[in-house]
């Protein structure tokens, strides 16, 4: 695994290198400039389409808040140069584990191309609900414009392709606010002694330690994830899906009691299961909050809006005082899965979809590139603004990660998800027990898994 990552880090930082200093419908074109990857791309997107029926309208169901708008809107309007016929209505995405697009299939109501879990493939697949790419992937060419290896992940079990997108090392990582934590001469917490006392001096500041966005249950259940690693247990949420742990393990118990500790001294406040991203980001970026858990492409919504005073955690907080080098880099998040982007097989135009969602994929991850994400992208995008010096760290760090777990909306037995979801979301409220929490999920998670 280690040295995938490595391949990928070392073409990522070929373009990290030049990082200067550190729902709507949407339809509009613009002018791309000339020489421009999207320009490659409408011309490879301009040819004969034959007997292909070309739709009016077409919907596309993906995420559509927060930094995503601008990403999603400008990769339409580079589309459109291609696609000038036809018009596409996003349809914003609001559930991570698929629960919405199952409703939708039950009823044969899913949108003409769809953000698919991994979760989703397999249930669709079998449902005959996802149209098998293979073809559209050979003829895009859509594998050579990234990474070696960084579409492998996407490829289903049957050796099919019913999603498609790129992998990027990605993970769930803890920012903070270097001037809150200037301010009370804090520094960098490496182990779990040093991260009580900065939980203990923000509360008693009146600075919210962590601001966990509890209107989404992941960033919750990452936080477990990331304290099991703190552990010692890498596999972390990903082997209690698996089964290749079991909760019984000392470290998963371990990791409750200490966010249990953690809760009691007020480490994510009390109105946190009604805070939603954007508050988070903003009681982060004011300093109203000293921490925040989200995944690395937080860095982009640091340079969108402008966020200069952050930084992230490079150990695991809730290790133990002299193990601070054993688990730093094992990261919570980032393992590939086969999801991505599909398209149904039931609707009018799956043959047009099929296409373009080649074109989707790839220009949105030109775009991402200019905007400063990490992409697996073979190409050398240069960023449109400067990058903070935090991001480059994270770019130069890639290569030392020594394992991945899965994002929570990746796990592949959808009750086990819920039932590590709605345990974790209790263990935050400090109504609720380390105790609690083992003997609910000793309980469910073996019956779930049919042990």
């Amino acid at each position: 695994m280690k040295k995938r990552v490595v391949a990928m880090a070392l073409s990522l930082m070929m373009a990290a290198s030049m990082l200067a200093g550190c729902g709507g419908s949407k339809n509009e074109s613009a002018d791309t400039g000339k020489g421009s990857a999207a320009d490659a791309a409408a011309e490879e997107g301009s040819e004969e389409k034959g007997e292909m029926k070309v739709p009016e309208k077409i919907t596309l169901y993906t995420y559509y808040a927060e930094n995503a708008i601008t990403e999603v809107d400008e990769t339409l309007k580079r589309l459109k140069e291609i696609y000038p016929d036809t018009t596409v209505n996003i349809e914003h995405r609001t559930d991570s584990d698929g629960t919405v697009l199952k409703t939708r299939a039950s009823v044969g109501e899913l949108p003409d191309i769809f953000e698919c879990p991994g979760t989703l493939v397999d249930v669709f697949k079998k449902s005959k609900d996802l149209v098998i790419l293979d073809d559209a992937v050979e003829e895009s060419g859509i594998l050579s414009k990234f990474i070696d290896g960084s579409c492998d992940a996407k490829k289903s079990e049957d050796g099919h392709f019913y999603a498609i997108d790129s992998t990027a090392p990605q993970a769930c990582l803890i920012y903070y606010n270097k001037d809150v934590f200037k301010n009370l001469n804090l520094e960098e917490p490496k182990n779990y002694d040093e991260f009580k006392e900065v939980v203990k001096a923000l509360a008693d500041s009146g600075v919210i330690p962590m601001a966990l966005f509890g209107q989404e249950k992941w960033p919750g259940l990452m936080m477990f994830d990331i304290t099991s690693i703190g552990q010692g247990a890498y596999e972390g949420i990903t082997g209690l899906d698996d089964g290749t742990t079991k909760i019984t393990d000392p470290a998963y118990e371990e990791a409750a009691k200490k966010i249990e500790e953690l809760v009691s001294l007020g480490l994510v406040g009390k109105s946190a299961l009604n805070t939603n991203a954007s508050q988070a980001y903003e009681y982060l970026a004011a300093g109203q909050a000293g921490m925040l858990i989200s995944g690395n492409w937080f860095f982009d919504e640091m340079v969108n809006k402008g966020y200069d005073n952050l930084d992230y955690f490079r150990y695991n907080p809730f290790t133990d005082a002299g193990k601070e080098e054993e688990t730093q880099w094992h990261m919570s998040g980032g393992t590939g899965m086969p999801d991505g982007y599909g398209v149904s097989a039931k609707g009018e135009y799956a043959e047009f979809c099929s296409k373009f969602v080649m074109d989707w994929v790839y220009i949105r991850q030109v775009v991402a590139a200019e905007n400063g994400a990490v992409t697996a992208l073979k190409e050398e995008v240069k960023p449109l603004k400067e990058r903070p010096e935090c991001f480059r760290d994270y770019v130069d760090h890639i290569p030392d990660f020594k394992s991945t777990t899965k994002f929570e909306w990746s796990l592949d037995n959808r009750e086990v998800l819920v039932a590590l979801e709605d345990a974790s979301e209790l263990l935050n409220t400090g109504s609720y027990t380390a105790a609690d929490f083992m003997d609910t999920l000793k309980e469910q998670i073996p019956e779930l898994l049919g042990e």
